[in-house]
This record gives C-alpha cells, structure tokens and sequence, in this order.
C-alpha cells in the first residue's frame, strides 16, 4: 500500500514545499527550494537519536544526483532534531547530524536540481529530490 503525505515548510529566504510517497521499502521526498545566488543553503539534516536523545551514531547520507549548476557539501555537525511524539522533548537539544549544503555556481541563476539518499529502519531508503531555484 502507497500513502502520500504532503507539507509546506517556509523559512526567511529559504522556502520550502515537500511532498512524501511511501511504499515498503522506501519513501521519496520531493522539494523545492529558493536559495540566493553565492549563498550556502541548508538543504537537508539527518540525525539518529535515542528516546533520551542520545546520539546512537551518525547516519548515512549519499548524493545520488549532484547538482549541475552548483556544489552539494554533506557534513557531520550539531542539529536541533525536528520530531513529533515521544521524542519531540529532543527538538530544543543539539544532537550530533548530518547535514547538506548546496551552494550555487557563482553568478549562476535559473534551476538546478539534486537527489540525496538516506537509509532509514531495516534496508528501507529515503530519498530526497530537490529542485533549487537560485536567484539574486
């Protein structure tokens, strides 16, 4: 069974539509982006945390697609955690993650686009598609 669950998410400069499909063994995410030209844009964080929000370790993040007009950079560094539930108590405590940042060519507007792969529970794979709209 398929379920599709959508949200819109909107920060400063930075706004963000995502759309998520699930299936058995994995789901896909697909965003879209509006980063300013020669700025590093926070694209996506990951993070594996236990009910105490104690880092269990660092998680997996690959670049499936690189941008074409632009740089992908993944880094580990301190998150706040984003979560709902039992583990929403963890979102005002910095965990160590996984970060990406896309930076555009400099000079470069117009489109560009990037696929980011994460694994999540037993052999199932999130992945992230972004469309990034670089402007002034």
């Amino acid at each position: 069974m398929k379920t599709v669950r959508c949200l819109v998410l909107a920060a400063a400069a930075i706004s963000l539509s995502a759309c998520t499909t699930t299936s058995d063994s994995s789901r896909q995410q697909t965003l879209s982006i509006t980063a300013r030209g020669g700025v590093k844009t926070l694209v996506a964080k990951n993070w594996h945390i236990d009910d105490d929000c104690n880092q269990i370790d660092y998680p997996a993040m690959t670049v499936a697609e690189q941008p074409k007009h632009g740089r992908l950079e993944i880094v580990r560094e301190a998150v706040y955690p984003k979560l709902v539930g039992k583990q929403s108590k963890c979102a005002t405590t910095k965990v160590n993650g996984v970060v990406a940042y896309y930076t555009p060519n400099p000079g470069y507007t117009g489109r560009d686009r990037l696929v980011i792969r994460s694994p999540y529970e037993d052999g199932k794979i999130e992945e992230g598609v972004l469309t990034v709209t670089v402007v002034k």
